[in-house]
């Protein structure tokens, strides 16, 4: 039997959402293994990753400790270790993507059965892509897509597997159009989305390349980190395009969530709606002339 060669990286339980989500555009998708605690200790967690599958090759131990929170005492209990890992890992998804519902959003493998009822089914094969609708930062988004009118044009800006975009499509949003610096995730999404039904435009491009006609009138779906949130708030400011709503996540409450909102309304807009879970937040951002009462959840 062959092996991949992975990186185990091991935290404190209670870090491994954040360090999950923050190492994943770097490092590629992840197994989870939990430890149980043993008495007068921490909890940790093991995420194996596969940087040689998702393209990213050999990242150096300081690269992977950058990409961290800047927190001493999380640093400081950070293991990195090299290992080979027998070759089927990829069925290791079967163990932690179950089928999920999002207001009338149902989400599920292609092992699982359809939902009965008037919910929308979603099938998505992961891949090396990120995003089945398990993180709360894909939750959060979805909850806010659905709490608005649906219709027009939408854009999805880091894509990741499609979800977002699938979603969209069959809430009724069209044209979908959906982009990713990453060649494999923009692969897993073109396939996902036909395999959905869903017709959506989706192609390699940076947030700095968002097309002006791509975001005029649109609902901007954006799950992404805190640095490309910011990027894609000055694209759009630098394209001067009149867009519908934006919805962004991948953003850590407290800090994160004040300089992202800071940035918004440097740049004429007004943080709307809101959604927290865990320690993440999800926000849609309109022109503040259209801004309305906040609500948090």
């Amino acid at each position: 039997m062959t092996s991949d060669p992975a990186v185990r990286i091991s935290v404190p339980t209670a870090w491994s959402d954040v360090c999950g989500a923050m190492l994943i555009d770097l490092l590629g998708p992840f197994q989870q293994i939990d430890e149980e605690a043993s008495p007068g200790e921490d909890a940790r967690t093991h995420m194996v990753f596969y940087p040689f599958r998702h393209g990213a090759g050999f990242v150096p131990d300081e690269e992977i400790l950058a990409a961290l929170p800047e927190d001493g005492a999380l640093r400081a209990t950070v293991g990195i270790e090299r290992v080979l890992v027998p070759g089927g890992w990829e069925e290791g998804w079967k163990d932690h993507f179950r089928p999920i519902t999002i207001g009338r959003v149902y989400v599920r493998p292609p092992w699982e059965e359809p939902p009965s009822g008037d919910l929308l089914d979603i099938v998505l094969t992961p891949g090396l892509a990120f995003g089945t609708g398990l993180h709360a930062t894909t939750r959060g988004v979805l909850e806010l897509l659905q709490r608005g009118a649906p219709g027009g044009p939408v854009l999805d800006v880091g894509t990741g597997t499609g979800i977002l975009t699938i979603a969209a499509g069959r809430l009724g949003f069209a044209p979908a159009r959906a982009l990713d610096n990453d060649p494999q995730a923009v692969e897993v999404a073109r396939e996902n989305t036909v395999e959905n039904g869903v017709e959506a435009q989706v192609t390699v491009l940076d947030v700095s390349g968002v097309p002006a006609e791509w975001a005029e009138g649109a609902t901007i779906l954006a799950n992404m980190t805190l640095e490309p949130v910011l990027a894609l708030i000055d694209r759009l400011v630098e394209l001067g395009v009149d867009f519908h709503r934006l919805i962004v996540s991948g953003i850590l409450m407290g800090e994160q969530e004040a300089t992202v909102e800071d940035a918004a309304a440097q740049a004429g807009l007004a943080v709307t709606e809101r959604v927290h879970e865990a320690e993440w937040a999800s926000l849609v951002i309109v022109a503040a002339e259209r801004r309305a009462r906040p609500a948090v959840q």
